[in-house]
């Protein structure tokens, strides 16, 4: 009799709990999401950003690019643009560091489902050709067979 008190006890609350779940979920899944206007630090564009509502939505762009910069490094949001700059940067002083060519494809390794080709970390433009970086090549991991410039496997 003891035990059947303490199970009813616990039902009620649990139902209780769930009912108070499901009212909070609601207003949750009316609620319109939009990406946060915001004003880049290096270089002043205004531009989208989705950290603010990243959860609900699925990720802000930000999330498609490597996440290999040290922490701290940034102290705001920067656009797509001048984040890329930025990024490929610290990829080529991470590279240099990695030193053997094993290393950098450690590096590399797991970006190779980023296929979404972004100026100044898989390429720059030249003259109006594109020049793929040796990031691109190493997250290819394998020669096109097109005597690139920064083929990492010649």
């Amino acid at each position: 009799m003891y035990n059947l008190k303490i199970e009813s006890m616990t039902k009620s609350i649990v139902d209780e709990t769930s009912v108070k779940i499901e009212e909070n979920v609601e207003p949750i899944l009316v609620r319109e999401l939009v990406p946060v206007a915001k004003q880049c630090s290096e270089c002043q564009a205004e531009f989208g950003c989705g950290v603010a509502s990243a959860i609900e939505q699925g990720g802000c762009w930000c999330q498609d690019l490597p996440a290999i910069m040290p922490l701290g490094t940034l102290s705001d949001c920067l656009c797509k643009a001048c984040l890329a700059k930025v990024i490929g940067v610290e990829i080529n002083k991470q590279l240099d560091a990695a030193g053997s060519p094993k290393a950098r494809l450690a590096l590399a390794e797991p970006y190779r489902h980023q296929t979404e080709l972004v100026e100044n970390i898989d390429f720059t433009i030249e003259d109006g050709r594109y020049v793929f970086s040796e990031w691109y090549h190493l997250k290819r991991a394998r020669c096109c067979g097109n005597d690139c410039r920064h083929c990492v496997y010649k």
